[in-house]
């Protein structure tokens, strides 16, 4: 069988929104391309904050079906109005070579002052000091590419120390999860209502000799916590890539799952859900320390200020 693969190119505050609008018609998953370019023959790169980001999609090419599919997600991505910097392309990929086709999009990245991803279907010789993590994103969101992911892999980097004890919420491919646990946290406990996520992230665990302290499992805070003991009070670091409406959601139970002295790093928020997140967070009895950007992506660092219920 053969594959269409689709890409469109958006600016910054319409990348959450055209992702999902191609997750409607592709549930195989969407790739986010940020816009890079080399700078050096060492995998450095630059991001371009004047240039659109493209998404990538596979679809199966079965006819009418496809087409139809195709017609209707182009509708929807006009709506995005000013947001939509250029329109969807469609393209043939054959069938034996489809599977591939979306792993040239994603290079080896060196993020923070030592981590470096590295896609498991690429080499790379580390230099001293530099920590590797082997990393198949499969089906899930989280390779590094996207702007809030290297925000949340920086933070990590600085918060995580030995024995800390994470929260991953919304764990995606398990990179920030591995991560944490490859700089030294004692447990990770990782959760996504994606079940793909949750097999990306124990594969990813695996792949990277952590698979002993990252525990992965299909769930979110409240009352879909998967795990027996209650997360009140119990983690040094959370972290939350997801999205501004669930964080602003689940303000309560982020800041509650926080140990006195922890951190939550908070981020998928585009710059104009950046107040209201903040809002959110202030009101359960968090306390926003730093504010960070990359483009129009936002992470906040907030500590913990009052105890509140789950």
């Amino acid at each position: 069988m053969d594959y269409l693969e689709l890409s469109v190119a958006v600016r910054p505050q319409a990348v959450e929104a055209a992702a999902e609008l191609l997750r409607r018609h592709a549930p195989a998953g969407v790739s986010i391309e940020p816009p890079f370019e080399a700078i050096d023959e060492d995998g450095g790169l630059a991001f371009d904050d004047d240039a659109p980001t493209r998404l990538r999609a596979w679809i199966a090419a079965d006819g009418a079906a496809t087409r139809s599919a195709v017609a209707a997600l182009r509708r929807e991505l006009r709506a995005l109005g000013e947001g939509l910097a250029r329109p969807l392309r469609a393209r043939t990929v054959r069938g034996e070579h489809w599977g591939e086709a979306w792993k040239r999009h994603f290079p080896v990245l060196h993020i923070g002052k030592r981590l470096v991803i590295r896609p498991s279907w690429r080499r790379y010789t580390p230099k001293a000091g530099e920590l590797v993590i082997d990393l198949d994103p499969g089906l899930a969101f989280g390779t590094g590419q996207h702007e809030t992911t290297r925000l949340c892999l920086e933070a990590v980097e600085e918060h995580v120390g030995s024995e800390s004890t994470v929260l991953d919420l919304g764990c995606g491919s398990g990179i920030l999860a591995v991560a944490s646990a490859r700089l030294g946290a004692a447990r990770v406990d990782a959760v996504d209502i994606d079940h793909s996520a949750v097999v990306a992230t124990a594969d990813n665990a695996a792949r990277n000799g952590v698979e002993t302290i990252v525990r992965a499992a299909e769930g979110s805070l409240g009352e879909a916590w998967p795990f027996g003991e209650p997360p009140a009070g119990r983690y040094d670091v959370v972290v939350a890539n997801i999205s501004a409406r669930v964080i602003q959601e689940l303000a309560v139970p982020i800041v509650a799952s926080l140990r006195p002295g922890g951190v939550a790093l908070v981020s998928g928020i585009i710059g104009e859900r950046e107040n209201a997140c903040c809002r959110a967070l202030t009101e359960a009895g968090g306390r926003v320390i730093e504010r960070r950007a990359e483009g129009d992506w936002r992470l906040l660092v907030l500590s913990f200020r009052a105890k509140r219920g789950i």
